[in-house]
């Protein structure tokens, strides 16, 4: 192996372990659960950790405890300008939107092969998203926020994500024809709405491009957890809703 293959190889393994604990619970991963989850061996790993943890990206809850994300995390996160410009910007339009619903809105923004959650309002009923927060992740496509973002592309370059997470999709029970089934419906109708199975059960969202988000050279939209037993008229209301605080 060249020392520069090696280099990448190193860089695509600390990339992962932060992903990784950005997906965990709060309680974090212990070595052994990152190794397997990583497909990794436990020393490649620990070497990893221990040059994160140099620069505060990872810390151990105690001598033996699990891993988890550290504080510099957050302050590399909080010296991107654009990103905290567009959350501020589009902060007052999720917080009006889950008052006058009473339902949870998501800022969604691509970040490579997904879409990313960057805030959130919640709103007065109990739903369950498919992801955890702020942080939380989805294969563009799975999640309709994603959908969305993909629809804001150009075409070759949606169907080479499309084909690139088509393997992730079934993870998540989704397909490509369902996908571009919904990018459709946003390009007619304005907005795109699905259904994802989760937990046993149904998940029904809809969302919209946040298309001011492209002066933050960003693609973003913004998602909403629906009721399932929601018709057809309160899905165009929603839709409206989600527009008149957007333009």
């Amino acid at each position: 192996m060249s020392a520069e293959k090696k280099s990448s190889s190193n860089v695509m393994r600390a990339a992962e372990i932060l992903m990784a604990l950005g997906d965990a619970n709060p309680p974090g991963l212990t070595l052994s659960d990152l190794a397997a989850k990583l497909d990794d061996a436990k020393s490649a790993v620990h070497r990893a950790l221990v040059a994160l943890s140099q620069f505060g990206l990872v810390e151990q809850s105690g001598r033996r405890g699990a891993y988890r994300l550290g504080p510099g995390i957050y302050a590399l996160a909080n010296k991107s300008h654009s990103i905290n410009d567009m959350v501020n910007f589009y902060r007052p339009a999720l917080i009006s939107i889950s008052a006058e619903t009473g339902l949870s809105s998501y800022l969604m923004v691509r970040s490579g092969l997904d879409s990313v959650c960057l805030d959130f309002a919640l709103g007065t009923l109990p739903m369950q998203s498919l992801f955890q927060g702020v942080g939380g992740r989805l294969p563009l496509g799975v999640g309709l926020g994603g959908v969305c973002v993909l629809a804001q592309m150009d075409e070759a370059a949606r169907d080479r994500i499309i084909e690139i997470n088509t393997e992730r999709y079934r993870e998540w029970d989704v397909d490509v024809e369902m996908v571009m089934q919904e990018i459709a419906m946003l390009k007619t109708e304005g907005y795109a709405f699905g259904t994802r199975k989760h937990a046993g059960g149904e998940l029904k969202t809809i969302a919209i491009s946040a298309e001011k988000a492209n002066i933050y050279n960003s693609q973003a939209a913004i998602s909403l957890l629906l009721p399932n037993d929601m018709g057809r008229s309160e899905l165009l209301t929603m839709a409206k809703t989600l527009e008149k605080h957007l333009h």
